[in-house]
């Protein structure tokens, strides 16, 4: 049985249309942050592709093997924890080190201390490993799970909203409808024509 990443939610909330669209718009949240930070660790991977200081055979070399890092870790991590296959685990760890070595030497820089290492490797593993590869997958697959619930919450909150406006068009109508005749009578009996002749 594959795993998966997806919030569990009861169906006591599910019926409920405001928390389904807020726990919605807050996934949509974490996926644009997720994407941001993604495309900041490939590009993080690119830069200190750059820094090994190896010869390349083009510029264009680095902006394609600062993108495998990321792709094996997302591909064959995901692959591991649902196979429970060690080569794929092997493989997804291997990206990993090289995401982070690449990450740390682009942050690093040449900048000295035991201090700078930590805090790029912190950055490096917390914000964009968990925070990009990680959260990019799991908030995804939470707004697919997720969608055709919030669908029906809006549909529901439509219905209402177009049941309020019904509501208050009908008794805009009604006192109309109310208000008028006893306006015609009063103008009658005050300028005495076209009212019934008093005995």
């Amino acid at each position: 049985m594959a795993r998966r990443l997806v919030i569990p939610l009861g169906a006591e909330w599910r019926q409920k249309p405001a928390a389904m669209l807020l726990v919605f718009l807050v996934l949509v949240a974490l996926l644009a942050v997720s994407v941001f930070l993604f495309v900041t660790d490939y590009l993080t991977s690119v830069y200190g592709y750059y820094r090994l200081g190896t010869a390349r055979v083009s510029d264009a070399e680095a902006w394609f093997v600062g993108a495998l890092p990321q792709l094996v870790q997302v591909a064959f991590g995901f692959m591991a924890l649902e196979r429970r296959n060690w080569l794929f685990a092997g493989l997804a760890g291997a990206a990993f080190l090289v995401d982070v070595t690449t990450d740390v030497t682009f942050r690093v820089s040449d900048a000295q201390g035991f201090a700078i290492y930590l805090t790029a490797l912190a950055q490096s593993i917390i914000l964009f490993t968990l925070g990009s590869e990680f959260l990019l997958v799991a908030s995804l697959e939470n707004i697919i799970e997720y969608l055709p619930d919030v669908l029906e919450a809006m549909a529901i909150a439509s219905n209402r909203l177009v049941d309020s406006f019904t509501r208050v068009a009908d008794t805009f109508r009604e006192d109309e409808v109310d208000t008028h005749p006893t306006a015609r009578r009063k103008t009658r009996g005050r300028g005495g024509q076209g009212g019934p002749s008093s005995p």
